[in-house]
């Protein structure tokens, strides 16, 4: 009898243990891509602060992954393929495929205002993040293994998706509260913080 009684409390302990772990205080739900992007911390306000793990980034493999995560979210229409940058075909380091960039393929569509929105699927993250740096380039949102840019619209669209912003500037400080990833390169920050 006393067997029983035992083990109808620790049944009892682990039920409510289960049902505590589940959500958070606020009664919100996460607010990652896919509903699990960041986890919490005291203060943080719900968002992962001060780590330097890459997991909770979202990932798209393919340029048709990549299309349907942003247009999920954002506008992007006429997608089609670009292999440089046509704002700077002159220079040799600008952003374009290729080992120098890590960029594996990159394609440009349009939001709703018709400006253009750049998707870059990336097979080597610290040497884009390293170009990105000595190019003095703050506009990217990174996943896991692809890279967005867009114009003020896109950007606000893509807030609260699980992509972090590559913050290289020393001269921009990130207030409290907002995710601080360490970049893959000396000197560069992931943040969900946009100025």
């Amino acid at each position: 009898m006393r067997t029983r009684g035992v083990g109808t409390v620790v049944a009892a302990v682990l039920a409510l243990t289960a049902v505590s772990g589940c959500g958070d205080d606020d009664g919100g739900g996460s607010t990652g891509a896919g509903g699990g992007g960041y986890g919490q911390s005291a203060g943080s306000g719900g968002r992962l602060m001060d780590t330097g793990t890459e997991g909770g980034r979202p990932s798209a493999p393919t340029m048709a992954d990549i299309e349907a995560f942003v247009s999920a979210r954002t506008t992007c229409t006429d997608l089609h393929m670009e292999d440089v940058d046509s704002d700077h075909e002159d220079d040799p380091e600008a952003e374009s495929t290729g080992k120098l960039w890590g960029i594996k393929e990159r394609a440009v569509c349009w939001d709703a205002k018709r400006m253009g929105v750049t998707l870059m699927s990336v097979d080597d993250m610290k040497s884009f993040q390293t170009q990105a740096r000595r190019q003095e380039s703050d506009w990217y949102l990174l996943g896991e293994d692809f890279a967005v840019t867009g114009g003020p619209t896109t950007t606000a669209d893509l807030r609260g998706s699980g992509l972090l912003t590559l913050l290289c500037d020393p001269e921009t400080r990130i207030p409290s509260g907002y995710t601080k990833e360490k970049g893959l390169v000396d000197g560069c920050t992931l943040t969900d913080f946009v100025s």
